[in-house]
C-alpha cells in the first residue's frame, strides 16, 4: 500500500538540485560536483526528498556519489549492515576477500578495506545533504523557507543527521564532525568522541522538543520521520552513553523509551503495539506497519527505509538482506506426470518410489511432448519426479547429490547471491527442539535453511565455494506479502522479478522495549517487573502465542537473558557490534567462530572497538588515524 503521491516527491529532480543522482529508474547518469546548485527555489519538497533517497537507494557503479567504488556497498543500510553485523557472531561474508576475507570477518580491520570507505563516505554524504538543506532553508533559499512545512522539514533533516552521528559515534573515537552550519564541501572537524556526543545529544534533545512543540501526537507522512524516530535515535545514543562519552546515562535512555512506549505501545493483536506476526514485519507489504502510514493502528516500524520493486529499487535494504542470504541450489519444481484427466491435476499420490504429482494437459500435442520429456528422465534424473517437500503449495524435488537445498521461489525472490552464512554461535542462541538445530517453535527462524535442508551449522571456512557446507542461511526478509497472522497472501504479493518490494525496518518498537528493559536493569528507572513484561512481549510474539498465553514467558530476567533475547529479536538490524562492545563482549569474554581471524575464535585487540579512518580519507585530510592502526 505504498503511497507515492507525496513520498519522495519529484524523484530525479532533487538529485540534479543537489548534484547527486537519484538512483531511481535511470541508473546510467553520472553524478556531478556535490557542491553544485541549480535554481530550485520553488522545489523545496523535491530537494528535501533527495535526502531520503540517499538513505533508501544505492548508486550503480557508474552512478554512485562515492566515485570509483561499488555503489551497492556504499548504500546506507548495506554499509551499516556490513559494519555492524559482518564482523560479529551473526554473519559472515563469503566473497571479495580483499575487502572481507578472514580479517574483516574476524573483526581485524585495516584502513584499505573498501567496505570501511563505503560506510564513512555514505555517512558523510548524508550528513552533508542534511546540513545543506538546513542551511538553504535558514538562508531563505527556497520560496517556502518561512513556512511551517519548512520548519518541519528542518527537524526531519536534523533527525536524520542525528541517526548518522549515532553510527559515527559508534565507529570512531576521534569523530569527523560536521555541525549544521558547516560549509558544504568543507572538511569535517575531527573532535573527541565525548565532545561530539555532547553536541549530538544537545541537538537531538532540541529536535525532540521541536517535534513535541508542533504536535506530539502528529504522525509523519509515510516514508518520512517525526518525533518517534528522533526520540528513538536519542534513546539509542543514551543507551551507549558510557562508550560514547565515558559516563552512562541510563535515566535518559529509559525516559525517552518510556515516552515512545506510551505513545506507540498499544493496539493490535497483543495490545502492546507489536505486529502479530514476526514474518509480517519483514514482508513485501510491511509498509502497513510503519509509523505514519494510515489504516493500521499498529505502528511497530518507527523508522522505515523505503523500498519498492518498481519505483524505488536498490541493492540495499530489504532486497539486499534477502538476496545476500539465498540462492537456488539442488532444488527444482517436481516434474509432474503428464495426464489428460483434469481431476488428477495437481494431485499428489504416494507410490513405492516416491510421491507423484500430476500435471494436466488439455492439448494433445502438449501432452505428447510432456510424456516424451517425462519418459526421457533416466535413473540419474529420477529424483526430479519425487516430491521432496511442498512449499507454498508447490512440490519441489531435491537433487541427492547437492549440498544444501533451497529455492528463491520459496521467498518469491528475483535475486539470490549466496553471499552470507550465519555463525554457529549465533544459531545456538535460539531455542531448538532437537540436537541437529533443525526444528524450533521460535518463529523468528521460520525462514532459515538448516540441517533439515542439508546445510551445516559448522563454519569450516569463509570461502564462497563452500556455501552450503559452511553455515546456516538465516534470511529474515521475504518478498511475499503476509496476512496479519503471518500466512502468505499470494494475491497481494509482487512478482519475483528483480528487487524485493518491502521496506527496511531500521528501528522498531520491539527494539525500544528491549532498550528500555536494559536501561531498567542498569538502574535507569522503572521496575524489574516492567522490564520483564517488555521482554515477555517479545517472546510471546516470537512463539506465536495467543494473548494471555504465558507458555514462553520468563518468570525473571537477568542481563544475560536480556542480551540473548535482544540478539534473537534484532538480528540483522544493525545493532550487534555496538551491543557487544557495550556489554564488554567484543574483545574478551565471548568467543565466536572466526573471531580474530581464527577458525575457533580468539580475543580481539582493544583498538578494534573503533574503525580506522579509511586510507583515501587520510590522504585527503589532516585527520588523526584511530589509535592502533
Amino acid at each position: 500500500m505504498k503511497t507515492f503521491n507525496k513520498i519522495f516527491l519529484g524523484l530525479g529532480i532533487a538529485a540534479s538540485a543537489l548534484g547527486l543522482s537519484s538512483c531511481v529508474g535511470d541508473l546510467d547518469r553520472e553524478p556531478r560536483d556535490p557542491s553544485e546548485k541549480t535554481d530550485v527555489t520553488g522545489d523545496m519538497d523535491a530537494v528535501f526528498a533527495d535526502i531520503f533517497l540517499n538513505f533508501s537507494t544505492y548508486g550503480a557503479n557508474g552512478n554512485s556519489p562515492v566515485g570509483g567504488f561499488d555503489g551497492g556497498m556504499a548504500a546506507f543500510q548495506r554499509a551499516m549492515f556490513i559494519a555492524e553485523e559482518i564482523p560479529t557472531d551473526e554473519a559472515c561474508w563469503l566473497w571479495d576477500p580483499a575487502d572481507y576475507g578472514e580479517s574483516y570477518n574476524g573483526g581485524l580491520f585495516n584502513p584499505n578495506q573498501g567496505c570501511l570507505y563505503g560506510a564513512y563516505s555514505r555517512l558523510i554524504i548524508n550528513i552533508t545533504l542534511c546540513n545543506q538543506f538546513i542551511q538553504n532553508v535558514e538562508n531563505g533559499y527556497f520560496n517556502d523557507s518561512n513556512s511551517e512545512r519548512a520548519a518541519n522539514y528542518v527537524l526531519q533533516a536534523k533527525a536524520l543527521w542525528g541517526a548518522c552521528y549515532y553510527y559515527m559515534l559508534s565507529f570512531y573515537n576521534d569523530v569527523p564532525y560536521l555541525g549544521f552550519n558547516a560549509p558544504v564541501g568543507s572538511m569535517p572537524e575531527q573532535l573527541p568522541r565525548a565532545e561530539v556526543y555532547n553536541r549530538v545529544v544537545a541537538a537531538m534533545e532540541e529536535v525532540v522538543a521541536g517535534f513535541k512543540a508542533e504536535n506530539p501526537n502528529q504522525k509523519p507522512v509515510y516514508g518520512y520521520v517525526g518525533l518517534d524516530m528522533a526520540q528513538s535515535v536519542l534513546a539509542k545514543i543514551y543507551l551507549n552513553a558510557k562508550e560514547f562519552s565515558g559516563t552512562a546515562d541510563w535515566q535518559n535512555c529509559y525516559k525517552n523509551c518510556k515516552e515512545i512506549i506510551d505513545r506507540l505501545g498499544h493496539g493490535g493483536y497483543y495490545g502492546n503495539g507489536l505486529v502479530r506476526s514476526y514474518n509480517a514485519i519483514f514482508g513485501a507489504n510491511n509498509d502497513q506497519y510503519v509509523v505514519g502510514n494510515p489504516g493500521n493502528e499498529v505502528n511497530e516500524i518507527i523508522w522505515s527505509i523505503v523500498g519498492d520493486n518498481v519505483n524505488l529499487t536498490s541493492f540495499s535494504g530489504a532486497g539486499f538482506l534477502q538476496a545476500g542470504w539465498i540462492g537456488t541450489n539442488g532444488v527444482e519444481k517436481t516434474m509432474g506426470k503428464p495426464t489428460q484427466n483434469p481431476e488428477l491435476n495437481n494431485k499428489t499420490e504416494e507410490t513405492a518410489d516416491g510421491n507423484i504429482v500430476y500435471t494436466y494437459y488439455a492439448n494433445a500435442e502438449d501432452y505428447a511432448a510432456a510424456v516424451e520429456s517425462y519418459d526421457k528422465l533416466d535413473a540419474k534424473e529420477s529424483w526430479k519426479k519425487i516430491v521432496s517437500e511442498v512449499v507454498n503449495g508447490t512440490a519441489f524435488s531435491f537433487d541427492p547429490n547437492a549440498t544444501g537445498y533451497i529455492a528463491q521461489d520459496w521467498y518469491n525472490a528475483g535475486y539470490g547471491w549466496k553471499c552470507m552464512v550465519a555463525r554457529k554461535s549465533f544459531v545456538r542462541k535460539f531455542e531448538w527442539d532437537d540436537a541437529a538445530m533443525s526444528v524450533s517453535k521460535d518463529r523468528r527462524v521460520s525462514l532459515w535453511q538448516t540441517s533439515a535442508h542439508g546445510f551445516t551449522a559448522e563454519n569450516i571456512s569463509l570461502v564462497g565455494d563452500d556455501w552450503g557446507n559452511n553455515g546456516y542461511l538465516c534470511p529474515k526478509y521475504s518478498n511475499w506479502a503476509y496476512n496479519e497472522d503471518g500466512t502468505i497472501n499470494e494475491a497481494a504479493s509482487p512478482t519475483n522479478i528483480g528487487s524485493a518490494k518491502g521496506d527496511y525496518a531500521a528501528i522498531r518498537l520491539a527494539e525500544i522495549y528491549l532498550t528500555a528493559a536494559e536501561a531498567i536493569l542498569n538502574g535507569g528507572g522503572g521496575s524489574q517487573a516492567e522490564a520483564l513484561q517488555y521482554v515477555n512481549y517479545i517472546r510471546e510474539r516470537a512463539y506465536g502465542d495467543a494473548p494471555g498465553d504465558t507458555s514462553h514467558h520468563w518468570a525473571s530476567l537477568s542481563m544475560n537473558d536480556l542480551q540473548n533475547e535482544r540478539c534473537r529479536e534484532l538480528y540483522q538490524e544493525n545493532v550487534r557490534r555496538t551491543d557487544l562492545i557495550r556489554w564488554g563482549l567484543w574483545t574478551t569474554g565471548y568467543t565466536w567462530e572466526w573471531k580474530g581471524a581464527v577458525a575457533s575464535g580468539t580475543n580481539l585487540p582493544e583498538y578494534t572497538k573503533c574503525f580506522p579512518i579509511p586510507t583515501r580519507v587520510m590522504t585527503a585530510s589532516n585527520f588523526r588515524q584511530t589509535a592502533g592502526y
